[in-house]
């Protein structure tokens, strides 16, 4: 069975993780595209170096994105066994994380949004670490750092600067005003140093206009696509049953697992606010909404009681993602 041998704890998962996702993207690999940037999507400063060397080479993109959703895959993993939100040594998370996201056959290209994904999951582990910590100095200055670095890729993460003192807030209610001075001069100063790059080599005007594209431009990839609205439909189904399972045994929960998944929740709620306010915002969301809804379905598929219900929710999602690789993509901008 899929779901029992996926939520299982064994040392081979290190390497069957890699193979799920190896296996899932081989048919992109047989007829490798590159995505399709909007102008300035992949010109921030930081992910400029990446894309001169992918160059224009469909295999290079596709390889590096497949070894970043690996990478992310065992950071989601990392997260849940140092912090324990869901009470099980389970490698059923980094799995579903792979399956959810290779469900977006365009997303099997470089985006700057995977090294965004990854230092917003350090920022994330930084703020978790100051659960029942004394001093969060380093803590509240190295998250604003790892944000902001991570927005430098993609622009859309500085949208995601309220989690900073949200998650903090969240999990330790007596903040002193220090911290959130020091998340704040952690997330300004890599933006100086980059601002300041621009000013020397006399190219601000592009500054400007890459970040003007990440507002103004129209993305509509679920539009005339029906095989993607399927399948966001069923994750949309998965992530209401497991928000429904989670309130029902919110109160069972430790309260450190409690604040975790509201840090959680905030990282879901600020995503779907960009999709419907930022029409810059397209497919590449998903890569970051599958961070907390790994942990939220993980969480519902693991302690349901009826376990075959669980085997058929997983199947179908595995069914779904195998029929995506092979279905006719409709053009995804109006």
């Amino acid at each position: 069975m899929l779901l029992k041998a996926l939520k299982s704890n064994h040392a081979y998962h290190y390497f069957l993780i890699p193979l799920i996702a190896i296996a899932i993207w081989f048919r992109s690999f047989m007829e490798p595209a590159l995505f399709s940037f909007y102008p300035g999507e992949n010109m921030m400063i930081l992910y400029q170096p990446i894309n001169y060397l992918l160059g224009n080479s469909p295999f290079a993109s596709h390889l590096t994105a497949l070894i970043f959703i690996i990478l992310l895959a065992f950071l989601i993993l990392k997260l849940n066994v140092q912090y324990a939100f869901i009470r099980s040594r389970s490698f059923l998370p980094p799995s579903l994380f792979v399956l959810i996201t290779s469900g977006m056959p365009d997303l099997r290209s470089m985006h700057p949004v995977y090294p965004a994904a990854l230092f917003l999951i350090l920022a994330v582990d930084r703020i978790f670490n100051t659960y029942d910590k004394e001093s969060i100095h380093s803590n509240a200055f190295d998250s604003g750092i790892f944000l902001a670095i991570g927005s430098l890729f993609y622009f859309n993460l500085v949208f995601f600067f309220p989690l900073l003192w949200i998650g903090f807030i969240i999990l330790r209610p007596n903040v002193n005003w220090r911290e959130y001075i020091l998340t704040t001069l952690g997330f300004i100063l890599p933006w100086l140093a980059a601002f300041a790059y621009y000013l020397i080599t006399n190219s601000t005007e592009e500054f400007v206009q890459t970040i003007k594209s990440n507002f103004i431009l129209h993305q509509f990839f679920l539009r005339d696509n029906l095989p993607i609205q399927i399948y966001v439909g069923y994750l949309i189904i998965l992530t209401f049953l497991g928000s429904i399972f989670l309130l029902s045994q919110y109160d069972g929960k430790k309260i450190s697992s409690r604040r975790y998944f509201k840090t959680f929740f905030w990282i879901f709620l600020i995503s779907v606010v960009l999709i419907f306010a930022n029409p810059a915002v397209s497919e590449e969301i998903i890569i970051i909404l599958a961070i907390p809804l790994t942990y939220l379905i993980s969480n519902y598929l693991i302690f349901m009681k009826r376990q075959i219900w669980g085997e058929v929710f997983l199947y179908l999602l595995a069914a779904g993602v195998i029929v995506l690789q092979f279905a006719k993509q409709l053009p995804k901008f109006w």
